[in-house]
């Protein structure tokens, strides 16, 4: 007789290994030529050269277009639209809200963060940002929100509805944590932490994501679209990152200072007590929407949405 193991957890979801496969060698794939160039950012006043710009526009477009492409094998490119949460799916009133509650999360985290890092004598800020130091800062987000999409649609509409099956918080923190070893080629170049060792740089990389990818998640998973993600996103590179620069007085370390630095820890960690006592309290946020579709090759992979995490630029 043929025995059955009815404990048995769930089985992987499919198409989630493929999916990091591609985005971690893509990753990888992208960054040789700055490997080959010797370049490593030494200094946070070191410039982004180009070649480096060019790279990173590519590594951010890996994962929308690896999850784009299995769905689109497995469901045809209109379904794919739908389940990798790119249409609306709640009121549209409610969505805004959402991806202005999104946009401000970064912005939050990093002012308790600055509050940490001035008295320990990390920052030192030097003036209020005007009109002048915000105009250049949207103008460069609204050119840069389709990166920031297309790298959301990976992460956010493929990725975590398959973490997910094994437990949302588990399923949020493992997202940010994958994303954050996602960087890792970066990270080896100085990307976030420039001047600092590489193994220092990385695991600090990997827990910033966890911490940040978590709190951002639960905004996302609100919503039910990717839009929530992509606001926070382009919050944090956009603007969290470059006022924390031009409103210092002071060449910043974006180790001890920032929204990508240690003092935002404590901040991002107890934002995330709070979205898991949410979820105990109300039995999860999600919306059934979008990302992955639950009937997907009979999968059952549930259809919740993502996660984010850290920041993709060179020269934070």
């Amino acid at each position: 007789m043929k025995r059955t193991n009815s404990r048995r957890g769930p089985s992987p979801s499919p198409g989630l290994v493929p999916f990091l496969v591609i985005s971690f060698v893509g990753a990888w794939l992208t960054m040789v030529p700055l490997w080959v160039e010797g370049l490593r950012r030494t200094s946070a006043a070191q410039e982004t050269p180009p070649l480096a710009a060019l790279c990173m526009i590519l590594m951010m477009l890996v994962p929308a277009l690896t999850a784009f492409g299995l769905t689109a094998h497995r469901r045809g490119a209109r379904e794919a639209v739908r389940v990798l949460g790119l249409v609306r799916a709640t009121p549209w009133r409610h969505e805004l809200r959402c991806v202005t509650a999104a946009f401000m999360v970064p912005l939050g985290l990093t002012a308790v963060g600055l509050a940490v890092s001035t008295p320990a004598g990390w920052y030192r800020p030097a003036h209020l940002p005007g009109p002048g130091t915000v105009a250049p800062l949207v103008l460069s987000a609204l050119v840069s929100v389709p990166l920031y999409f297309g790298e959301e649609l990976g992460w956010q509409g493929y990725m975590l509805p398959r973490l997910v099956r094994r437990g949302r918080m588990r399923g949020l923190l493992l997202g940010g944590a994958i994303w954050g070893a996602w960087h890792v080629p970066m990270t080896a170049l100085g990307g976030s932490y420039p001047g600092h060792p590489v193994l220092l740089g990385i695991p600090v990389a990997v827990v910033t994501a966890m911490l940040l990818g978590t709190v951002i998640a639960a905004v996302r998973l609100a919503t039910g679209s990717v839009w929530a993600a992509v606001a926070a996103h382009v919050s944090l590179n956009e603007f969290a990152l470059p006022l924390t620069r031009r409103v210092s007085g002071a060449l910043v370390d974006p180790l001890l200072a920032g929204p990508l630095s240690v003092a935002t820890w404590p901040a991002s960690a107890l934002a995330v007590v709070g979205v898991w006592l949410a979820y105990r309290r109300r039995g999860g946020l999600g919306v059934v929407a979008g990302g992955g579709g639950g009937g997907e090759g009979g999968s059952g992979v549930p259809e919740v949405s993502g996660v984010s995490g850290v920041s993709k630029r060179f020269s934070p």
